[in-house]
């Protein structure tokens, strides 16, 4: 049973050379190793210590997915230090807004987004950080805060969430325990390589790029282009297997699919009652488009319509999705990945109990 999340970093050192993180700036495709993803959240952590910055102060954390940004939460992380992130898209005036509301004893970023604040450190500035990475602080516990999420649900204005170390872990555990028993299998088709197209800012990004990836020492393709074409030709040239994305993108792929394989739409309503393995063959030239080794789609931050469901599935694709929401650390029902219920958003994790209103609300206890 993990007591905190900095724990994640002792696995990431695990891993070793492994890659963690790949990260393509244009026509650069940048390759990062668990090892030096641990070194570099180690160094972050020491550069945080140099300038007194210490448990309970909030460190603004604003960039594009990276390396940087992961070692950059991690090392606060180690520190006790609360990581505050914005999303990538979100404007200046929000950015120094949370900045006068959590007072930030330090700023971070991509440089894009850092050119509005003074005296901010640079993700690009990183090499200079303290060459000796430290290790994390010893009076770490499950209660404390891990980072502040700033959402604004469905309406007004946004307002920050304070999670702790054990609402992310009330979340997380059950899955790490549940993936123990497939470790033998994943062995067979290691690397899992995950294709992740959501911020880092949201939980659902989270759960997908920092906390999962490590119990499979699997690789994390960051992409900041969504044009389909541009995803199907990097799901097939980097052999990914997992897709993490929001239902618009996987609307924009079906579009895409559907117009690069007229007859495809037909071939659909004439497999509903086909098996799995059935549609796999009857479907496997787009299948060959995708590459061989991509198996797996992970729908969440929005409502999955069903006839998108029924498209990915239909193909013999795994389609998974779930139910959450941040003041819940994120998930609050998961399907599981070999055990799917079409039209469902799975099972309340253990620990959680779910209730239907009489107006339809759903309510959740955890």
């Amino acid at each position: 049973m993990r007591l905190h999340l900095a724990t994640l970093v002792e696995d990431f050192k695990r891993h070793g050379d492994q890659t963690a993180i790949v990260s393509r700036h244009g026509l650069r495709k940048e390759i990062c190793s668990y090892a030096q993803l641990a070194n570099l959240a180690g160094r972050f952590a020491a550069e945080l210590a140099a300038r007194g910055i210490v448990k309970g102060d909030r460190v603004l954390l604003w960039g594009e997915n990276g390396k940087e940004w992961v070692a950059a939460f991690f090392g606060c992380v180690m520190r006790g230090v609360i990581p505050v992130p914005i999303d990538l898209a979100g404007s200046d005036a929000f950015a120094h807004r949370v900045a006068e509301e959590v007072a930030p004893k330090l700023i971070t970023g991509s440089r894009e987004q850092m050119r509005s604040f003074d005296a901010a450190l640079i993700f690009d500035e990183f090499s200079a950080l303290p060459a000796q990475p430290i290790a994390a602080i010893d009076d770490l516990s499950d209660a404390d805060p891990v980072q502040i999420v700033f959402t604004s649900g469905t309406t007004g204005d946004p307002k920050g969430i304070v999670l702790t170390h054990g609402n992310v872990l009330a979340s997380f555990e059950p899955i790490e325990k549940a993936s123990q028993p497939y470790l033998r299998y994943e062995r067979l088709i290691h690397p899992l390589r995950i294709l992740h197209t959501l911020p880092l800012s949201h939980v659902f990004g989270q759960f997908m790029g920092l906390w999962c990836p490590a119990l499979l020492a699997a690789e994390v393709h960051f992409s900041e282009q969504l044009e389909p074409s541009r995803v199907t030709d990097l799901v097939l040239r980097e052999r990914i297997s997992v897709l993490i994305a929001v239902p618009r993108v996987l609307h924009l792929l079906r579009a895409h699919l559907l117009g690069r394989f007229p007859a495809l739409a037909a071939k659909l309503d004439a497999s509903a009652e086909l098996s799995i393995w059935k549609r796999w063959w009857r479907f496997r030239r787009v299948h060959g488009a995708l590459g061989w080794k991509f198996w797996a789609v992970i729908s969440g931050g929005a409502t999955l319509p069903a006839d998108l469901e029924t498209f990915w599935s239909r193909l013999g694709f795994a389609l998974i999705q779930g139910y959450g929401m941040t003041e819940t650390a994120a998930l609050v029902t998961l399907n599981h990945p070999f055990h799917i219920a079409p039209g469902t958003i799975g099972k309340a994790l253990p620990g959680r109990e779910v209730k239907i209103a009489g107006d339809g609300e759903i309510l959740v206890r955890g």
